[in-house]
Parts: C-alpha cells; structure tokens; sequence
C-alpha cells in the first residue's frame, strides 16, 4: 500500500468514524435495540440498493492497490449510503474484518448458467440441474471442506488497523454461520423446483436422504467454524445475514464471555430461509423440512426467518423454532392471514412491494396507503420496513428516496434517528 492510498483511506475512515459515533447513530441504535427487544414499537426501516442507485453516485475509485480498492469500495458504499439514504441503517462502531476462507462444492457438476436482464444486471439464472435421479446421483454429491486462510486474513486485518488507526477498533470475525446456510435452495440448484416437488410426492424417502445430507454438510461447516474461533458477536447493526434486517440487540450474547474466549452460535444471532418452498403446503414444509430447522434453529440464541417465500401458511410450524424473534413478511404473504396466526412476540420484518419505490412512476400518496395497510393489519404487531429487491433503482430516484423516508418516518411517528 503506497502513501497516497494510506491517505486517502484514512480521510475516508475519518468520516466514517464520524458517522459511526455520530448522534444520529446513536438514535438509531436505540430506535432498533427497543423494537428487537420489543420494549417499543418504534418501526425502523431502512432501504437497499439492489439495483444501479448507489454505482450512478459513487465517486470513482482512486486507490491503485487492488486490495485497497475493496476497502475504498467498501467505504464509500458505506458513506454514500449514509449520505445519499436517510433511513435507520446502522454504521457499527467498529470495522469487521471477516477470516478469508475457501470452500469446495458440494457437487462438482452443478453450474449456474446466468441471463442478463436488460437493466444490466444478471440475478437471474439457471442451473444444470445435474441430479436426474436421486439415489442414482447421489454419488455425484460430497461433503465440502473449508480452509482458512490466515495470511491474506492477516494482511486484510493489518490494512484495516492502519486505516482505522484511532479511530475505530478493527476486529476479525465472522457474522453469519453455514449453520444459516440454504438447504432448499441447494436441493432446488441440483434438481429444479419442479422435479424437486414431484419427487417429494413420489420418492419422499429419497428427498429425505438429499435434504438430510445437506443439512448434515450444513451442520459440520457450522460446527468448524465454531471450533475454529472464527465468530464474533452480530448484535451490533451489521446488514445483510438477516436477509436485510438489523438485528441491533443488547439481549446478545447474554452471558459474560472473558478475553480470548470463543464465541459460540448460541452467543449470537441467526438466520434461516426456503424461499423455493413457497410451493410446498404446510404439511410438506413440516415433514421434510422442520426437522432439520429445528436443529439449525437450536445452535442460536435468537433468530429469524425467510426471506422472499410468504410464511402465513407456515406459521404453526415456524412458531416451533428455538428464538424465533422476527419473520419475513414479502408482498406475498397474506397479512390478515398472518396476523390470525402469528405470535405477538415475533415481529413482522415487512418488505414493501419494491416497485412502489423503484417503478417507472413514484406515487407518494400510494406509496403511503400501501404502508398504511401493513400498519393497520398488523396494529397489534412489532413491525419494521425493510425495502429490498430494488433492482430498479437508480441515481435519477435521489429525490423519491429522500421522499420515501420523509413518508415512512411522517407515517410511524417515529422521526429519531433522521440525520
């Protein structure tokens, strides 16, 4: 890393330090620690770029070095976000280096084959589907293995103290587990959605041996990771794990931990989804796939789940889970539905319809009817917003979004945290 690079970094840490420890931070940290506590009904929001937003408003990348290029790129979506975003996303007060590892394929003839979507981006795809039959194939599958690079995780580490250097203390640790990671969507890569649901009609007892064995490969991943000293606490505002959600708490860890402990999946916070199941009827999402949510389930202190798949329908099954705090409420879920059969003591993280907010047109007034309802149906809920799949979203929307978070904070009665 040469000077000019050092320098620059730092300017950019600086402001982010600044941000991270400023008072609307500190509002917002709050605002959220009350609501995931569910002290308060304090409906915090906050809004993703998945689509060109934030790349149309970032200044162009000035460090040569290519690893100092990813700490810029990682600042500056961070400071732009602040900037540009007047929502509730939180800043940590402290900059995460995550450990570099590698990881092998669970099979080796699974490809993603990706298509563009006329809007320059290429989210959609499909894959090759190399799982034909089952107990035939299975030979086709094999446990993955990780291993930890600590050199680049210590070069990584190194560059980040320098940046940050009184400023912000750096740590190296991991927020989110394999614990956490898929199993329907990896028996959906391997199989299609289509076969996948026949053969659970049709050869149940060999859905069971694919999933099992998914889970199982979760599971050992998890626990490595766990042996490895690799996690570190995600209660502190991190974005992303919790498909979007914030899951700021003063609840986590919950027990003293002394220097040089480790810490332990059930310290921490966690995440479960099957979006392809959205098809499945409740009585099949409870045979083939909460047995193995439960375990998951049972390795955390506190969690949440879904993500794009509507859970109305699965509520008596889900409201199993060890820790469940808050549930993914997508615009397909039925709210009136969900609000007959879902606990008062999981909170709604609801996802508003994105192109209310990143359609060719931005109607302010039926912007705020669709949130209304939400707030009307779940009157009796915790309930935070959370606008993602914005793939449409672009730097000439600046003035909507500003607009979008003027309305939900007007809406909520809830204006702390505003910059």
């Amino acid at each position: 890393m040469n000077k000019k690079d050092l320098s620059h970094l730092r300017n950019l840490a600086s402001k982010y330090a600044e941000y991270a420890l400023g008072e609307p931070m500190k509002k917002r940290r709050e605002k959220w620690r009350l609501h995931n506590r569910m002290q308060e009904r304090t409906f915090p929001f906050h809004i993703e770029d998945n689509g060109s937003y934030l790349g149309d408003l970032l200044p162009a990348i000035k460090c040569e070095d290519p690893i100092c290029q990813q700490f810029e790129w990682r600042l500056l979506y961070t400071l732009v976000s602040y900037e540009r975003i007047n929502d509730d996303r939180i800043i940590p007060d402290r900059f995460l280096v995550d450990w570099a590892t590698e990881i092998n394929s669970f099979c080796d003839e699974l490809q993603l084959i990706r298509a563009d979507d006329g809007h320059g981006g290429n989210l959609g795809y499909e894959t090759s589907k190399p799982i034909k039959d089952i107990d035939g194939d299975f030979g086709k599958l094999k446990k993955r293995t990780m291993k930890l690079n600590k050199p680049l995780t210590e070069k990584h580490a190194e560059l980040a103290n320098d940046i940050f250097q009184g400023l912000l203390p750096v740590v190296v640790g991991r927020p989110s587990s394999y614990y956490s990671d898929g199993i329907a969507n990896k028996a959906v890569h391997l199989m299609g959605m289509e076969e996948l649901y026949l053969q659970m009609a049709m050869e149940p007892e060999a859905v069971h041996r694919l999933l099992t064995f998914l889970a199982e490969d979760n599971m050992a991943l998890g626990k490595w990771e766990e042996d490895q000293g690799l996690l570190t606490l995600n209660n502190d505002g991190n974005q992303g794990y919790c498909s979007g959600s914030s899951q700021f708490s003063d609840e986590i860890p919950g027990r003293g931990i002394k220097p040089g402990e480790h810490i332990l999946s059930a310290d921490r916070y966690g995440y479960l989804e099957a979006q392809e199941a959205a098809g499945l009827s409740p009585d099949m999402f409870g045979e083939f796939l909460m047995p193995h949510f439960r375990k998951f389930a049972s390795k955390f202190k506190l969690m949440k789940f879904g993500c794009c798949e509507a859970v109305h329908n699965f509520m008596p099954h889900l409201q199993e889970l060890n820790g469940l705090r808050k549930v993914s409420v997508t615009p397909w879920c039925d709210l009136e539905k969900l609000a007959g059969n879902c606990r008062k003591d999981i909170i709604w993280s609801r996802k508003p319809v994105p192109l209310k907010l990143c359609g060719t047109v931005f109607d302010p007034e039926d912007f705020r009817a669709h949130l209304k309802e939400t707030l009307d149906i779940g009157s009796g809920h915790f309930i935070e917003f959370v606008f993602r799949d914005t793939n449409l979203l672009t730097g000439k929307m600046e003035g909507r979004v500003a607009e979008a978070c003027r309305i939900v904070r007007e809406l909520t009665g809830h204006s702390e945290g505003s910059k």
